[in-house]
């Protein structure tokens, strides 16, 4: 699933090619995908594109907002005559010109012929059209926690930690304590910062704190610097892949030598995910 880096290098382009788009018309070709008011938008120009969490909010200038989540395999995907010779990477034969195609189940339509396109393969992903005063209070939005390098202090980040005894790995990823860490970078920020993925949250010493806390800000920086991790069907709003899967450091490479010490990483299952880890440099020690 795209996590904070990818789910804003998907902002940034929206930001870029929709602010002062006007909504001519939608086309819905399934109904599940897309919930709320859709003709209260029709007229509408497009003020701004926010993100929290994993969560996109496209703001509209008559007080209504377009909030989305692209889940696992879900691409919002910019088409303007200008740009015509996009070509949806990892989809060769698929351009951004000849969409929509099958999996394409929502259509903005607006000013100068352009439009955007919600295409999901596996249909988990979600629109819904919502009042901006009331987006805050929709049930993602709502549970979301602090934000690394948005308004989570170390602070915050060490009173999380002290009070739980849950496995590190499980707790920053938990959406509704840090908003936006996922798989990928939850991995590599417990690698680059040498802490165990199974330690009690409440294990660790103010320094091993200090430590993931900065290794997942230079994570996440890096991911949003190199447009995110392209490692399913994430592309950005012009349908380009991210190149952090270049950066992994030990996601997905269990067997490989570990890139500090040379032992091989290792795979375990930790809370239904795959977690990576070497087992020399990630020791599972414990404070008494």
């Amino acid at each position: 699933m795209p996590e904070l880096p990818e789910v804003e290098t998907i902002r940034i382009g929206l930001q870029r090619y929709l602010v002062g788009h006007t909504i001519q018309a939608i086309t819905i070709n399934l109904q599940k995908q897309i919930s709320g008011d859709t003709q209260a938008i029709i007229g509408s120009k497009i003020i701004a594109v926010k993100r929290f969490g994993k969560g996109l909010v496209i703001e509209l200038n008559n007080g209504y907002s377009i909030t989305a989540h692209v889940k696992m395999t879900g691409q919002l995907l910019y088409k303007a005559p200008h740009l015509s010779k996009q070509v949806i990477a990892g989809n060769a034969k698929v351009e951004i010109a000849s969409l929509p195609d099958k999996y394409t189940h929502v259509i903005f339509h607006f000013d100068h012929d352009a439009s955007l396109f919600y295409r999901d393969v596996r249909q988990f992903g979600w629109i819904k059209i919502v009042r901006s005063d009331l987006v805050a209070s929709q049930p993602y939005f709502k549970k979301l926690g602090p934000e690394p390098l948005r308004d989570l202090t170390f602070k915050q980040f060490k009173n999380i930690l002290t009070k739980r005894k849950t496995p590190i790995k499980q707790l920053i990823m938990d959406q509704s304590v840090i908003a936006g860490v996922g798989n990928i970078y939850a991995n590599d920020a417990l690698f680059v910062s040498r802490i165990h993925p199974q330690r009690p949250a409440n294990s660790l010493l103010e320094e091993e704190q200090k430590g993931l806390f900065a290794a997942i800000e230079q994570v996440l920086k890096k991911g949003i610097e190199v447009g995110g991790a392209s490692e399913w069907s994430y592309v950005d709003a012009l349908g380009k892949s991210g190149r952090y899967q270049e950066y992994f450091q030990v996601y997905r490479k269990q067997g490989q030598p570990c890139p500090r010490c040379g032992t091989k990483i290792e795979e375990i299952r930790l809370g239904g995910r795959g977690t990576f880890f070497c087992p020399h440099c990630q020791v599972r020690s414990e404070r008494n």
